[in-house]
């Protein structure tokens, strides 16, 4: 099948298998609908209650667990090689990572009335031409119904985010250091080497980030360091000592004591209980 691998789109009532109700990661962009819904839905190990016409995205290497049951709606999901599959690609559809971007920190979006009745038409017009499949033409038109299935996510994004007054509303400095953390999380520890980016000493960089998000630039490290911990441990067969050094560590006794001061267990605590 042309588009094997790369997008698919089916309901979720009908994938209902021991996997999805056990922990588990994707490598791909996965976008959840959920039409009616009950119970939790556990993210980077954060349980959020379900509510109906709810979305969640996820990106490749988060970590998510669904119910057992409860739960109707609709699975997107798909890679960013067949969203961008050439330069024209990147220049004419909308960059939907920034979609998929948590810097304004993981919330699951509300999605109105309206434009639930958006997403069904353009999951219909995908299901119909994923059917079909006629060789050229459907990756082209399966994107771009995903662009607007997207492009529609954003405004509902949008519309959450400006009727929350308690969420936080970013510089656009803050966006960029979450982006910066993400990708040198593992070798770079300190925040006077993210300060050095904006050309700011840590200090101040540290007083951006306490009044935007009540954080320093150290928490924010860290915390990105904890989430990979658990994600490591949950999810590979790797030794304590091994994601010690895969996360920049050099003394596994500290990595330890690490992990311990910020979950209030030991990396070997927390993988047993998550194979009870």
């Amino acid at each position: 099948m042309p588009l094997s691998g790369q997008f698919t789109v089916f309901e979720v009532e009908d994938f209902h298998t021991e996997l999805a109700g056990l922990p588990h990661r994707h490598h791909d962009y996965q976008i959840i609908w959920f039409t009616r819904a009950s119970g939790e839905h556990i993210v980077d190990f954060v349980t959020y209650d379900l509510m109906d016409n709810t979305l969640f995205l996820l990106r490749p290497g988060q970590v998510h667990q669904l119910p057992q049951s409860g739960i109707y709606g609709f699975s997107v999901t798909f890679t960013e090689k067949f969203y961008f599959s050439n330069k024209h690609d990147r220049e004419a559809l909308y960059d939907f990572t920034t979609l998929f971007d948590d810097s304004q920190e993981y919330a699951p979006i509300s999605v109105s009335r309206t434009t639930a009745a958006g997403f069904v038409m353009l999951i219909t017009l995908m299901k119909q031409e994923l059917s079909v499949q006629l060789e050229g033409s459907s990756s082209s038109i399966i994107k771009h119904l995903l662009n607007a299935f997207l492009l529609l996510a954003e405004r509902e994004k949008k519309h959450n985010i400006a009727n929350a007054p308690a969420l936080h509303h970013h510089d656009n400095r803050i966006i960029q250091l979450r982006r910066l953390v993400e990708k040198n999380f593992r070798k770079e520890h300190l925040a006077t080497f993210y300060a050095q980016h904006f050309a700011l000493t840590a200090k101040r960089l540290n007083e951006i980030t306490r009044e935007a998000i009540g954080k320093t630039v150290t928490d924010m490290v860290h915390a990105r360091l904890i989430l990979e911990a658990k994600r490591q441990l949950a999810f590979s067969h790797r030794s304590v000592k091994e994601i010690c050094y895969e996360l920049g560590f050099e003394d596994p006794a500290y990595f330890s004591r690490f992990f311990r001061h910020h979950t209030n267990s030991s990396p070997h605590e927390f993988r047993e209980t998550m194979f009870k």
